[in-house]
C-alpha cells in the first residue's frame, strides 16, 4: 500500500470530520421532520387568516439557512461546523406577500386582471395601441415580426 494513501486512512482529521459528518446526517434528518411541521403549520395558518405565521416564518428561515449550512459542511465546502457548534441562523424572512392579513392575493389578482382588461378595450389607451402592436425585434426594422 501506498504511503500517502496509509497516511490518510490513519489521519485522525479525516475520521473526526467522518464522525461531525454522521452527526449532521442524523441533525439533518430531525431539522427535516421539523421543516415539514413547520410546512404543514405555515399551510394551515395562510388558509385560515389570510397571512403567514411571523415566529414560524421566521423558524423557517432559520431553519432553512441551517440546511444549507449542513449541506455545505458534509460537501466539504466549508471548514465551519453548523450550530451547536455556531450560533443558530438569525435571519429576517422573507415571503413579503403572505405577511399581509389585509390583503387577498386571489382577489388582487382578478382586480389587476380587470383593469389590464379594461385598459386594452378603451380606444384612447395605450395600452390598447401596444396590445394591437406586434413586437419587432431591434435586428427586424422592416416591419414583420421576427421568425420563429
Amino acid at each position: 500500500m501506498d504511503e500517502q494513501i496509509r497516511s490518510r486512512l490513519t489521519s485522525s482529521d479525516v475520521w473526526v470530520r467522518g464522525l461531525y459528518m454522521i452527526f449532521f446526517a442524523i441533525a439533518w434528518g430531525l431539522s427535516e421532520l421539523l421543516l415539514t411541521v413547520t410546512v404543514i403549520f405555515q399551510f394551515l395558518a395562510v388558509l385560515f387568516t389570510g397571512s403567514a405565521n411571523q415566529p414560524l416564518l421566521r423558524f423557517g428561515q432559520n431553519l432553512s439557512r441551517y440546511h444549507y449550512q449542513i449541506a455545505r459542511f458534509v460537501s466539504f465546502n466549508t471548514e465551519e461546523k453548523p450550530f451547536p457548534f455556531t450560533d443558530w441562523p438569525d435571519e429576517e424572512p422573507g415571503g413579503e406577500r403572505w405577511q399581509d392579513a389585509e390583503s387577498d392575493p386571489a382577489t388582487d389578482d382578478e382586480a389587476g386582471a380587470e383593469d389590464d382588461a379594461a385598459a386594452v378595450n378603451d380606444p384612447d389607451s395605450p395600452e390598447r395601441e401596444a396590445a394591437q402592436t406586434p413586437e419587432v425585434s431591434e435586428s427586424r426594422r422592416d416591419g414583420f415580426p421576427p421568425s420563429a
